[in-house]
């Protein structure tokens, strides 16, 4: 009898280390990695100060979500890491699609940053997607959505009863021209100075000159402007994306202006610029500006 329950009791003792050894060699089995892609999809790469980078991250995750963040290294290797938000996504989630925002920092450095996102699933098992974007000079980013724009420029303007400056500004150049010169520049002439009869200093339309009283050119350009009375103090700090979404056109082709005032200009036609305008200095017979313009 001893011999028949030690005969019936073998197999069953092996049938049970086998069913052990199978349940834990299944439990050791790992999921298929995660992958992950993160992308930047507004712009050129190109990017300034404060302004706004969209970008997407897509994940499939068959473990699930144990951990996720995203982050960005600076040229100097110093790195930011910030964990998901628990309304992008939640620990055991398989998937991620979703779309998220960076605004770049005022005192970001210029050069080439790094954006990264890290996934890891409930089994440790970890995942790792890159894309770069540079940081650019003031005026020179917006993520090449918009035109950049031209260094600041300060120029002095002579009115009418000035006989040694000149009424006439091509912005995109910076050049100053005197009455003498105007016709054959006035292509690019698209702001003018003076007084006529509107009452004081203002900026004139080059096509609106003759109607207060002073000389106009035979094809003049059309400009509008409009005083910015929460305008920018430092346009050396105005970006691209300022200028193209801020600025909109006014139906003033003379503007009477003010010392210590911002103007933003508009001018008209398909290949019409936007800019800014600021009023340094101010008399009856001169006015010393600051400006900047898309190129």
């Amino acid at each position: 009898m001893n011999k028949t329950l030690i005969y019936f009791g073998l197999p069953i003792i092996w049938v049970s280390l086998f069913c052990l050894a199978s349940c834990s060699s299944k439990d050791d089995v790992k999921p298929p990695e995660p992958t992950v892609t993160v992308s930047i999809i507004n712009g050129d790469g190109n990017f300034e100060r404060n302004d706004l980078i969209t970008y997407v991250i897509r994940a499939s995750i068959p473990g699930g979500l144990k951990q996720g963040s995203s982050g960005v290294i600076q040229p100097s290797g110093i790195g930011s890491n910030t964990p998901f938000p628990s309304d992008v996504v939640l620990r055991g989630d398989t998937a991620i699609h979703d779309t998220m925002f960076l605004i770049v920092a005022n005192g970001a450095a210029m050069g080439t940053h790094r954006l990264f996102v890290n996934i890891t699933d409930e089994s440790n098992q970890n995942v790792i997607s890159n894309t770069n974007y540079t940081i650019v000079p003031t005026g020179q980013g917006g993520g090449g959505t918009v035109p950049f724009l031209s260094g600041v420029a300060t120029v002095d303007l002579g009115s009418e009863t000035n006989a040694t400056l000149g009424s006439y500004l091509a912005s995109s150049t910076g050049t100053v021209y005197l009455s003498s010169n105007a016709e054959a520049n006035q292509a690019t002439i698209n702001l003018t100075f003076g007084i006529g009869n509107t009452g004081g200093p203002a900026l004139i339309s080059p096509d609106a000159r003759a109607s207060v009283g002073l000389n106009e050119t035979s094809a003049p350009r059309t400009t509008f402007f409009k005083l910015e009375t929460n305008g920018p103090t430092d346009l050396s700090k105005v970006t691209a994306i300022n200028v193209e979404n801020k600025i909109t056109a006014s139906s003033n082709k003379i503007l009477q202006i003010m010392e210590g005032n911002t103007y933003s200009f508009v001018q008209d036609g398909a290949t019409g610029k936007k800019g800014y305008i600021r009023i340094t200095s101010l008399n009856n017979t001169q006015a010393t500006v600051a400006f900047v313009v898309q190129q």
